[in-house]
């Protein structure tokens, strides 16, 4: 379409409010973004975490001032759909207060606009920014792995016919989540919430001997708490923050593969989708790839796309208004 002074191109707005990152995206009909932006929200020195509360205040404060920086590109579009994440998961009787705040900030503006707002899941969006990062569109059901803050899940997808997914949970970590193990590490390290790009850097300074860290994966279980155990030792005992780091990744790389290699064994993974923020560390993704190719054919997110974003909204309303199937 050609724009004139009259004419704007039409677009779709989509929110998410997760329990650690703000974000708006302006998206156009065709999947091109037009504007995105994400915060993170401020947790204490040495805290592991936010109370829902405390998220969900940061992040009423946070959605004007980004929605005031998109105004340039808002001018020039037609809002014709506007979406947000308003629950972690796509089954009844998930939620959680942190995502009421994108919810009614949506809700108001496509009220106001006359036009559809289309609520989505948390973890639908993931999975729609995963697919949309690499151009990729299924029609049939596949499996997704997504590594987060809060989860370690191992997921059944099966596109709806006309937007979004049901998602069964075939697998998961039986105590804390592999981002928690990271967040936990780091914190205990002295860097900030959340530690993964923190870690991530002084990692990449290690190229020696890694430390061997213990447990992990039994048959279809997987277990991080006897690790971080260990690892805490090893930290207490004043080993080198490189080492434990680049140790950590490695054996996170490793031991999700073992994982996914034993459940393959008894039901086959033809096609595997990596998305959350864990997702996007080049040390974890080069050792599930050393592994990996002997089972399934893996896409990963971009890693600008892994965390927490409103793109994956986007991509969702568009679906859901009928314009892209990408």
């Amino acid at each position: 379409m050609k724009l004139t002074m009259k004419s704007k191109r039409p677009a779709v707005l989509g929110f998410d409010t997760s329990n650690y990152t703000t974000s708006v995206a302006l998206m156009d009909i065709n999947g091109e973004v037009l504007a995105s932006d994400r915060k993170l929200l401020t947790v204490p020195e040495g805290s592991r975490g936010l109370r829902q509360s405390d998220a969900l205040f940061q992040h009423v404060k946070k959605l004007p001032e980004l929605l005031e920086k998109m105004k340039p590109e808002l001018s020039v579009t037609d809002i014709i759909g506007i979406g947000a994440s308003v629950t972690p998961r796509p089954v009844e009787g998930s939620y959680m207060p942190v995502f009421l705040a994108g919810e009614a900030v949506a809700r108001s503006m496509a009220a106001r606009e006359g036009v559809p707002f289309c609520p989505f899941s948390h973890q639908e969006g993931h999975v729609a920014a995963g697919l949309w990062s690499e151009g990729v569109v299924y029609t049939d059901s596949f499996f997704a792995l997504h590594l987060s803050g809060g989860t370690t899940e191992l997921l059944e997808i099966t596109p709806k016919n006309n937007s979004g997914y049901d998602i069964v949970i075939a697998s998961s970590t039986k105590d804390i989540s592999i981002g928690q193990l990271v967040d936990r590490v780091g914190v205990s390290m002295g860097y900030s919430f959340p530690a993964g790009p923190q870690l991530e850097e002084i990692a990449l300074r290690w190229d020696g001997e890694l430390i061997s860290i213990p447990g992990g994966v039994k048959g279809l279980d997987l277990n991080f708490s006897g690790p971080e155990t260990f690892l805490q030792k090893k930290i207490k005992e004043s080993q080198n923050p490189s080492l434990i780091a680049r140790s950590l990744f490695q054996f996170l790389g490793k031991s999700i593969s073992k994982w996914l290699l034993n459940h393959h064994r008894l039901r086959p993974i033809p096609l595997l989708l990596v998305v959350g923020g864990v997702a996007s560390n080049s040390i974890f993704r080069k050792a599930l790839d050393e592994d990996m190719a002997k089972m399934a054919e893996v896409i990963y997110a971009q890693p600008e796309h892994c965390s927490d974003n409103a793109l994956g909204v986007c991509a969702l309303t568009i679906q859901q208004l009928g314009y892209h199937k990408g």
